[in-house]
């Protein structure tokens, strides 16, 4: 079956970019196609965000339970089911993708769930199994996501090693569990099996664990972590992994120039994502690639092909699904003809350790070294009522403002409730507000969104509730 050339658009792939932009382009009156070879959702959904943070807060129940008497709830024995947990989290996973399916059913997407390939830079052949299907739309949007990395490390082959898929999966908990990369997902799941009872070491060859984050909030991470039995060691170089006679693993790496070993039931590969780009054929029609190894495009979501636009992970630009989502709309806006180019100044992130690091805009770190002269202020949790309530007291709150304009330019919030602190810190840069109209600003009481307020406050010397 071959397409006529028409007013369609083509989306290859169904992950958080996919998906989002044909159920907007759909909306918008356009005759749209969505082609995935795997799962709708792609994988944040099936195997990524929402999974991970599904057993995530299962812990963080498990861990309230354990915790309740400090409140005069008395909770006697109480007993960790993971294979529960882990049907809790399938059964949210499928809820999700069938709801997204059906999303994209009403607004009359036409899901093929097959292999796309480029034959030329106008024709797609989806390969199902069907048949086969040749299309020849008129925009042609790639959100083909990423996929996982792996170290050459002798070893790595072994079956207790396993990478951040294959995690989700496990029927039981190891004792001892050696994670390999202090990145996001490595101290993600760190963090998620130390507070289950694992004994957990992070081998990181960075520094610093978390680069993304100020050496501060890093640094204070790694000892908040020894009470979730969460072990950082910064600087280590993986040699090899090799199986013992009793079912373990023995992973050895090299740390300021002496060789040493840690023995672990299960060794974690978390050593980041890259761009998807095999199997669809971009070579063959002529697409550019970027320095960063992912599809080149400009801010509009275009690459070199006028009629072909590519989103998400597989530009390698911000490996977040809320990027990708929101590329999609700016890719399809420029199909339409509206100029909506991308902004990447104030995109939030959140990782999920404990406590929680939300992060927007701007870091010390990036602010010294373009020579930004700036002010910073941190406002303790302890200082505020709500996180007294909770007994959520470590963390804080941190502002960066630009001398000059007096602008908020970054923030960073690590403590609890972070995911959601950060989407009004985040509305606040990119509406370019000051401290002095946030000051003036009413926020709720008791809540721990008072902490933007203090922060406003302290900016102009002006504190209430923290000692200046």
């Amino acid at each position: 079956m071959t397409t006529e050339p028409g007013k369609d658009v083509l989306f290859i792939g169904g992950g958080p970019g996919g998906y989002a932009g044909a159920i907007y382009a759909a909306k918008k009156g356009l005759s749209v196609i969505l082609v995935e070879k795997r799962w709708i959702g792609g994988t944040c959904l099936n195997a990524g965000c929402i999974p991970t943070k599904a057993l995530i807060h299962a812990a963080d129940r498990w861990e309230t339970v354990r915790t309740a008497s400090r409140f005069g709830v008395i909770s006697t024995d109480p007993i960790l089911d993971w294979p529960m947990v882990q049907a809790q989290k399938d059964k949210t996973v499928d809820t999700l993708r069938s709801g997204i399916r059906l999303l994209l059913e009403k607004n009359g997407v036409q899901i093929l769930e097959g292999t796309a390939e480029f034959l030329d830079e106008r024709t797609v052949q989806v390969r199902m199994e069907s048949g086969v299907e040749t299309l020849r739309p008129s925009q042609i949007v790639i959100a083909t996501g990423s996929k996982t990395k792996h170290l050459p490390i002798p070893g790595l082959e072994s079956p207790l090693v396993t990478d951040s898929e294959g995690v989700l999966q496990w029927s039981s908990l190891p004792q001892r569990l050696v994670v390999i990369g202090g990145g996001v997902i490595g101290m993600e799941f760190a963090f998620l099996f130390g507070r289950l009872g694992v004994k957990v070491q992070v081998l990181e060859f960075l520094p610093q664990i978390l680069p993304s984050v100020d050496a501060d909030i890093a640094t204070r991470l790694v000892r908040l972590g020894k009470a979730s039995n969460v072990t950082v060691v910064n600087g280590a170089k993986v040699l090899s992994v090799a199986s013992t006679p009793a079912g373990t693993a023995t992973v050895t790496y090299e740390h300021q120039g002496v060789v040493k070993t840690v023995e672990g039931d299960r060794v974690l590969e978390a050593v980041g994502r890259g761009p998807e780009l095999s199997g669809f054929g971009w070579e063959r029609i002529g697409l550019e690639r970027g320095k960063n190894g992912g599809i080149a495009v400009d801010a509009r979501m275009r690459t070199n092909l006028p009629h072909i636009h590519a989103i998400g992970d597989c530009t390698n630009l911000m490996q977040l699904a809320h990027v990708a989502s929101h590329q999609a709309i700016v890719a399809v806006d420029d199909i339409l003809g509206l100029d909506h180019p991308m902004d990447y100044r104030f995109i939030p992130s959140v990782i999920f350790t404990t406590p929680e690091i939300a992060q927007v805009g701007a870091t010390e770190k990036s602010l010294t070294e373009t020579g930004t002269r700036f002010r910073v202020v941190k406002i303790p949790y302890g200082s505020n009522g709500k996180a007294l309530i909770e007994n959520e007291l470590t963390g804080f709150v941190k502002v960066l403002c630009d001398e000059e304009t007096g602008r908020w330019v970054g923030a960073t919030v690590m403590g609890a409730h972070a995911n959601a602190l950060i989407a009004t810190l985040t509305v606040a840069m990119h509406s370019g507000l000051s401290a002095e109209e946030i000051k003036h600003t009413v926020f709720a009481h008791p809540t721990v969104s008072e902490l933007i307020h203090e922060a406003a406050l302290s900016l102009q010397g002006e504190a209430i509730h923290v000692w200046e």
